[in-house]
């Protein structure tokens, strides 16, 4: 049995929101509560969120830096691409509807939490899943506290994350960042983009495109569809880049 938690980066000045679900194949409670801890970090008191000012705040950059780890590790990867953010609950649910036909979660009873506000209500969220249907493996559990739910604050990381790729995508940032212990003789400078790329690639919910083992290609999976959903509502230009930048993954040697 899986657990699903989902969260999402609004980007509306650039003309999306996105989703990400965090899939675990256990509840992550305990081992989360341990990598808080372990920064100094309470759970029960403490929640993260990606908007926080991270400068200048050395103890809330390895907590961020052990959750990326955290997800590398621990976790699959789901995303939505919508306009604006009406539709990011419903397109959420589309994407879950595909993402548990996934061959590692068919078959299997799931537990699913959705953040709060991407409904207008529960009973909306309830009577839009049953519109959707193909929920029956799931037990959903919408409006959902992060503070309480704490796989829903590495959704966030996630979303944030995955926005920011996105963004990137787009041509709408172009920042530089410094890639300490990078395995060579001097730090590597390299596009923001790519090094979040780089850094969760692996953790997609995807599968094998059918390739030679001896084809170049072999090294690329597909994410679509069972990882990556792009509403109706997503712009050509939005559906284009998140295509591009979600479809698939290279899983290759990158050095």
């Amino acid at each position: 049995m899986a657990h699903f938690y989902l969260d999402d980066s609004k980007h509306h000045a650039h003309g999306f929101s996105l989703a990400a679900f965090a899939i675990c194949d256990d509840d992550p409670q305990e081992e989360l509560e341990a990598v808080f801890a372990k920064f100094g970090f309470d759970l029960s008191t403490y929640e993260y969120k990606s908007s926080s000012k991270m400068y200048d705040n050395p103890s809330l950059q390895r907590l961020r830096d052990a959750l990326r780890g955290f997800v590398r590790s621990k976790c699959q990867i789901a995303v939505c691409v919508v306009d604006g953010d009406k539709q990011i609950g419903p397109a959420s649910l589309e994407l879950l509807k595909k993402a548990v036909l996934h061959p590692t979660l068919r078959d299997q009873h799931h537990q699913v939490f959705f953040d709060e506000g991407l409904f207008s209500s529960e009973a909306k969220a309830k009577s839009i899943a049953a519109e959707i249907g193909g929920f029956d493996d799931c037990t959903i559990h919408f409006e959902e506290d992060s503070q309480r739910v704490p796989g829903i604050q590495v959704a966030d990381l996630i979303a944030h994350t995955c926005g920011t790729m996105l963004l990137d995508g787009l041509g709408k940032i172009n920042k530089i960042v410094n890639v300490r212990n990078s395995g060579y003789d001097d730090d590597v400078e390299i596009d923001l983009g790519f090094e979040m790329w780089a850094g969760i690639r692996y953790a997609f919910l995807s599968v094998g495109n059918g390739a030679d083992i001896d084809d170049e290609d072999f090294a690329v999976v597909l994410v679509e569809p069972h990882g990556l959903y792009i509403d109706p509502s997503a712009s050509p230009e939005v559906t284009e880049a998140a295509r591009k930048r979600f479809g698939s993954m290279y899983l290759g040697c990158i050095h």
